[in-house]
């Protein structure tokens, strides 16, 4: 009787295939990094009035240009955005105590 061993190609073109995915993976990172921070960049022809109106600042939307390229401005914006409304949050309600406590 004759033994056959079967090799598994498989298992190889499955590395590649990994390989691949985690390459198409990055691409798809950075595209999607390159594509907010071009938007971002449209934002810097906005004035300062309209700005506001989103709930960032001129030096927030610089602060986000200036991250290193891979990074995504358009995370650092929104949580920029979000820290200024939390602390907007939390003056108003300090302010609201005080003036229960003085009236």
């Amino acid at each position: 009787m004759a033994t056959t061993e079967f090799t598994t190609p498989a298992v190889a073109g499955g590395s590649f295939l990994r390989l691949a995915g985690a390459g198409i993976a990055r691409l798809a990172v950075l595209w999607r990094a390159y594509r907010n921070r071009r938007e971002v960049a449209r934002l810097l022809s906005l004035d300062s009035r309209m700005l506001s109106d989103i709930g960032i600042t001129r030096g927030d939307v610089e602060s986000a240009m200036a991250m290193p390229m891979p990074d995504d401005p358009s995370s650092h914006l929104a949580a920029l955005a979000h820290e200024r409304r939390a602390a907007q949050r939390a003056n108003y309600e300090a302010q609201q105590v005080r003036a229960a406590r003085r009236g």
